[in-house]
């Protein structure tokens, strides 16, 4: 999976954000974030954008992990559903192909947050459509 991290690493706004890629394997992507101040809303949970970013290139490079080598990937569409406040001190999005194609890949992802205690909650969930592209 050195090129899904070749292209992880080539990433500026996962690098301004911190985001580290905890795990690759084809057709599957864990991505994660040590909370911080800066990554925060109004209120001091993780912001929405933030979990997006993540769920967003878990699902790409899971999709990535299976294209075939020369090819990107993009995002074509995805569907963010938001299901309870982001307090934790890690957020993980876990990215996984649910159907591969020649151009177009379905994916999903779920982000957690695991608390102080090491518990980790289930705060959002993603569809996506990920295309591959020359």
């Amino acid at each position: 999976m050195l090129r899904v991290e070749a292209r992880f690493a080539a990433q500026g706004l996962a690098t301004h954000l911190g985001l580290r890629l905890a795990q690759s394997e084809p057709g599957h992507c864990v991505i994660e974030v040590p909370f911080g101040a800066h990554l925060t809303q109004h209120v001091g949970y993780f912001h929405a954008g933030v979990l997006t970013t993540m769920a967003d290139n878990a699902c790409g490079f899971a999709a990535l992990s299976l294209m075939p080598e020369g090819q990107e990937v993009l995002s074509v569409e995805f569907k963010m559903s938001f299901l309870r406040p982001a307090a934790g001190m890690l957020a993980r999005a876990t990215g996984r192909v649910l159907k591969p194609g020649k151009t177009l890949s379905f994916c999903a992802a779920d982000v957690h947050v695991v608390d102080e205690l090491g518990r980790e909650v289930l705060v959002a969930t993603m569809l996506a459509t990920m295309m591959g592209v020359a």
